[in-house]
């Protein structure tokens, strides 16, 4: 009803909880008044309502090339708050648009400069894009209240160029056991690729029972590894047992003499 009477007599604003009203005479910008009834001459003077609690920008999802050509998937989010409305209202014409563009572009920035090691580095990241944003903080009259990221994930081809490379990885360093257990170059691969592969032009393929061979052997050989280190470890374990009641019955001793 306020809301209907001030516009229809045009000789008082109402500004509520959460806002805050730059007033204009004659075109200047005068006083910020708080929530509450203000009187106004007509035509003469004109108040301009803004929300000053906190306000929360949801980004669109970015997607970034990092500095080793791997391309992510970005979303941000930002709260902020309106500390000096006449900057706010004066400096920019559009305040959450421009914190959308610069906020997206600091985000750019920022990231673009991390490869996929220490792109994982998510509080680093917020603390130099929060350093980026300070200038635009003092410009404008605004703060950062928070700025975090829900989601940082490779794109689909990033992630199966990774798996990729991940893979050969796993599959070299299996090569390298194989051949370290005794197999040869053409065993190995063919135990890495399912099939029968030939290296070398004079090389004979090895037959299907040789590879059965070679590999219960080399089974055999992990499998005795692996109860090695258990006995190694159970060793340990029960070696460093003796040595603590040794030790506690040594104390008993010294308690009983003393």
């Amino acid at each position: 009803m306020l809301d209907f009477l001030g516009a229809i007599t045009g000789i008082f604003v109402v500004v509520y909880d959460g806002q805050h009203a730059l007033k204009f005479t004659l075109g200047r910008a005068r006083e910020v008044v708080g929530p509450g009834v203000h009187f106004k001459w007509p035509i003469v003077q004109r108040f301009r309502v803004e929300e000053t609690k906190h306000t929360t920008l949801d980004l669109e999802p970015q997607v970034i090339q990092l500095a080793d050509d791997l391309v992510y998937e970005v979303d941000c989010k930002v709260m902020y708050q309106i500390v000096d409305l006449r900057k706010s209202m004066i400096e920019i014409d559009d305040l959450v648009m421009g914190l959308k563009n610069r906020v997206v572009l600091a985000v750019q920035g920022v990231v673009r400069r991390r490869d996929r090691r220490t792109i994982r580095d998510s509080a680093s990241l917020v603390a130099e894009i929060k350093a980026n944003l300070a200038t635009v903080e003092e410009q404008w009259g605004v703060r950062i209240l928070q700025l975090g990221f829900s989601n940082i994930s490779p794109s689909p081809t990033t992630l199966e160029i990774t798996q990729l490379e991940l893979l050969a990885k796993e599959k070299l360093a299996l090569y390298a056991r194989l051949r370290d257990a005794g197999l040869g170059d053409a065993s190995s691969v063919a135990l890495l690729s399912g099939a029968v592969v030939s290296l070398g032009a004079d090389e004979v393929p090895p037959s299907r029972t040789t590879l059965a061979a070679k590999t219960r052997a080399l089974v055999e050989a992990l499998d005795a590894e692996d109860e090695a280190r258990k006995k190694a470890d159970e060793d340990d374990a029960a070696e460093s047992k003796s040595d603590e009641d040794d030790d506690e019955g040594r104390m008993i001793q010294s308690q009983h003499k003393g």
